[in-house]
């Protein structure tokens, strides 16, 4: 970091499927590389250190022996690594919570020795696998508030605006797509069961045209990692996104599978759109919205004092504009 820049890398990490230990140690390895090229913050991808692209056939006694709480062998491993490079680090992988709940998390961990974990909000990975009650927004060193949101959390347009309401700058997108079809395209993840539409065609694709228009709409830099499956070792120039905060794409990991690395200009972000956006808010307007459906449904009937008197009746007629002249 120089003056109001931040130097992000986001790495589009080939995990090695159920074999932390091995995640954990590549990690640490890529820290050292990105430290040479002056990276203040690596981001990987949601659960590269479990390294499961779909777990939801897992047994109960695979997904067991893969989780791992917070203070667990791989956590330590990299935090370990961020101390020695000087590197903050985001990783994902299923935790093991103390009451022994499994969750999809994604631990960020600071130089200064500070972790910040945050749960999926909309788990649909296995069924032994609980949501998220939270969103996860905090301080740096950098001045500036991080927020995080994992996998489909950033899919849902106010998840997002939630994150830069309470003060995120910078959103860490870390995320993990589906097996490509024979297309060669990765659709995006599913919902949780009860909110899935019969077909889901939404590939990658459209997912990073949303997160352009979510970073304009918030005048927030997004920083966008994908994981891919171990066989699939060819990454593609979607695999790893920066975004401005309005809206421009400013690196991408092109086709060699490198990382995408960007300095983030901090002052760039109250000069935004986004932020002229947030600040012109109503928000005693939405105070409509904690209502249910019923009342809300009143708010908008016809006022308890109107009067028909003096109203005059209306007839309405649609023409065409090409009626044939006689």
């Amino acid at each position: 970091m120089a003056g109001s820049t931040l130097r992000v890398a986001s790495v589009p990490f080939v995990s090695r499927d159920g074999d932390c230990a091995h995640n954990a140690a590549q990690i640490a390895a890529c820290l050292v590389d990105v430290a040479r090229e002056g990276i203040a913050l690596a981001v990987f991808p949601e659960l590269c250190l479990s390294g499961y692209t779909d777990t939801a056939k897992l047994s109960r006694a695979s997904l067991d022996a893969l989780a791992e709480p917070l203070d667990g062998a791989s956590i330590r491993t990299v935090a370990a690594a961020v101390q020695r490079t000087g590197v903050a680090c985001g990783v994902g992988l299923i935790e093991r919570a103390p009451d022994g709940r499994l969750f999809n998390s994604y631990v960020m961990c600071l130089q200064d020795g500070a972790r910040h974990c945050h749960r999926k909000l909309h788990a649909a990975e296995h069924r032994r696998i609980v949501s998220g009650d939270r969103h996860t927004v905090f301080d740096t060193g950098w001045g500036v508030r991080i927020g995080i949101l994992t996998g489909g959390d950033s899919y849902l347009v106010e998840n997002v605006r939630m994150t830069a309401l309470l003060g995120a700058s910078v959103l860490i997108a870390p995320h993990r797509s589906g097996r490509a079809s024979r297309t060669g395209e990765h659709p995006l993840q599913p919902l949780p069961m009860m909110y899935r539409s019969p077909v889901d065609t939404d590939t990658m694709e459209s997912m990073h045209g949303w997160l352009c228009a979510r970073a304009a709409d918030n005048g927030m830099f997004i920083v966008f990692s994908d994981g891919r499956e171990a066989s699939n070792d060819q990454a593609t120039d979607a695999a790893a996104v920066i975004v401005d905060p309005s809206g421009l794409v400013l690196a991408t990991s092109g086709t060699s599978g490198a990382y995408a690395a960007a300095n983030l200009d901090l002052a760039s972000i109250e000069r935004s759109r986004g932020r002229q956006w947030l600040a012109a808010r109503r928000p005693d307007l939405y105070a409509l919205l904690a209502q249910s459906a019923a009342d809300r449904s009143r708010e908008y009937d016809e006022p308890p004092n109107a009067s028909a008197r003096g109203s005059v009746a209306l007839g309405f007629a649609v023409v065409s504009r090409h009626r044939l002249m006689r």
